[in-house]
């Protein structure tokens, strides 16, 4: 308090944060800025994790074809398994020191599942449980945690390749000669036939990275390359 100086009304535009909690928003105009406070009123000062992972190997992965919605090979269910491994003994487990014994004991912590709502996704989280834990948040509240919750987001979804999906990109070079060299010069902004571009999926990841913001717990998304990169 001694060095602090407050944002007065004449200082132009600014947003005013107080504990996390109090947002007052001032004289802000256009666009990126006021994508600046949209992603400020979501940021908290609670430590959490997020746990990326893409899903098993699919039956397309196999073949090299991009898009569809492909199941998982055998290899791609034996890492679903160890990934609902994982899931319990690391995402959805904290250490705790016994204050007597000074001993180490593993507790239960809530955690939070995303999936796409693609097949290959939700056959990843197959295995994982969905223990149900009785819990105090922060703010004093107790109430029941359902462990892993499965939760299929659209926003996840794998870039759509239109009229290619389902082909190899060697196919793609055969077939549409023109698209495939389109694509090679400018990965980013270069958009499929009736499908998407890689700018169109940052645009729809936009919200759910503020939604991440918003989140206090342990994150595990199953996501595709390009999404999760």
């Amino acid at each position: 308090m001694s060095v602090y100086e407050p944002v007065e009304e004449c200082d132009g535009p600014h947003i005013k944060v107080i504990n996390s909690r109090q947002f007052i928003v001032s004289n802000v105009r256009g666009y990126l800025p006021l994508k600046v406070v949209h992603f400020v009123m979501n940021l908290h000062t609670l430590p959490r994790t997020f746990y990326l992972t893409r899903h098993g190997q699919s039956e397309y992965n196999l073949l090299g074809k991009i898009g569809g919605d492909s199941g998982l090979t055998p290899a791609g269910v034996e890492y679903a398994r160890r990934l609902a491994t994982f899931a319990k003994d690391h995402i959805g487990a904290a250490t705790d020191q016994d204050p007597e014994t000074g001993d180490e004991k593993k507790l239960s912590r809530p955690a939070r599942l995303w999936t796409s709502t693609l097949r290959r996704t939700k056959e990843t989280a197959q295995f994982i449980d969905h223990d149900k834990l009785d819990h105090v948040w922060d703010n004093g509240d107790e109430g029941e945690w359902v462990q892993f919750r499965p939760m299929a987001r659209r926003n996840l979804d794998e870039l759509y390749a239109g009229t290619c999906d389902g082909m190899t990109y060697k196919e793609i070079e055969q077939v549409y000669p023109d698209e495939f060299g389109r694509r090679q010069s400018d990965k980013l902004q270069y958009r499929y036939p009736r499908g998407e571009s890689y700018m169109d999926v940052t645009l729809r990841l936009e919200p759910l990275a503020q939604e991440m913001e918003r989140t206090r717990e342990p994150v595990l998304i199953v996501g595709h390359q390009g999404i999760l990169r």
